[in-house]
């Protein structure tokens, strides 16, 4: 499962690259999402989100928890469906490439996993 288990350093790194701005600096990112600024915490909290999420997908690299790579896959599939969902309902065509980005990390995850099992 090495290769299934490399998938999750992508994670790791989309998340923590998406995260850390939506927790610390979210208004330089939200209008590029097609969002009006806000000073709610709910948008730092998605950054937090994300970041937990990257702390996660470095665990199992780490500690090479291959049983939980199938249940990254589902959760992420969710993901690309709320993205593509808000795409489709005319907020920012950015919400494609982002999904684009996950479904990289699904497809390449999968992939390995049922090749390597």
């Amino acid at each position: 499962m090495r290769n299934a288990l490399r998938w999750q350093l992508y994670i790791t790194a989309y998340t923590l690259f998406f995260g850390a701005p939506l927790l610390t600096w979210p208004n330089q990112v939200l209008p590029f999402l097609g969002f009006p600024e806000t000073n709610e915490p709910w948008i730092r909290m998605v950054g937090m989100f994300m970041l937990a999420i990257s702390y996660i997908s470095l665990i199992i690299y780490l500690k090479k928890l291959t049983g939980l790579i199938i249940h990254t896959i589902v959760i992420r599939t969710g993901f690309i469906a709320v993205l593509i969902t808000l795409a489709i309902y005319g907020y920012s065509p950015v919400f494609y490439l982002l999904a684009g980005i996950v479904a990289i990390g699904v497809i390449g995850s999968s992939v390995s996993y049922f090749l390597e099992r």
